[in-house]
């Protein structure tokens, strides 16, 4: 972060409950949004992650200061292959999208252009299994 001059702030609620879950599926899940939140910064800027409760769920969001996601990109983001970066393959937020419903979560996106992005997961928090 420190090379990148992006801040990151850490806001997690110290009462989280456990949640069951694939650890290394979700890992890359959340390591795929803050990928892109850094490459989505690339002068510097801000990334938020949080993590709290509420109505039964475990939210947790990443939040960047970067360039947003255009209006018209903002509705085909999780589908497979599409892409607006160079050397992106399309893949990630498509994957992230698939490992996040398989724990019953949801993923969503708010964003304005030029003013940053956040993905918020809500998984709920007396899931059993996987």
């Amino acid at each position: 972060a420190r090379e990148t001059n992006v801040v990151i702030i850490s806001d997690l609620d110290p009462d989280l409950p456990s949640v069951v879950l694939d650890r290394e599926a979700f890992h890359g899940a959340l390591l795929n949004l803050v990928i892109n939140a850094f490459q989505a910064m690339p002068e510097g800027g801000t990334l938020t992650l949080k993590a709290n409760t509420s109505n039964g769920n475990f939210l947790i969001s990443v939040t960047d200061t970067g360039t947003g996601i255009a209006p018209e990109n903002r509705r085909r983001i999780f589908e497979p292959y599409f892409t607006t970066k160079a050397k992106g393959s399309g893949l990630g937020l498509a994957i992230a999208r698939r490992i996040i419903e398989a724990h019953s979560g949801t993923i969503t996106v708010s964003s304005e252009t030029d003013q940053g992005c956040c993905f918020q997961i809500a998984l709920p928090i007396n899931r059993k299994e996987i």
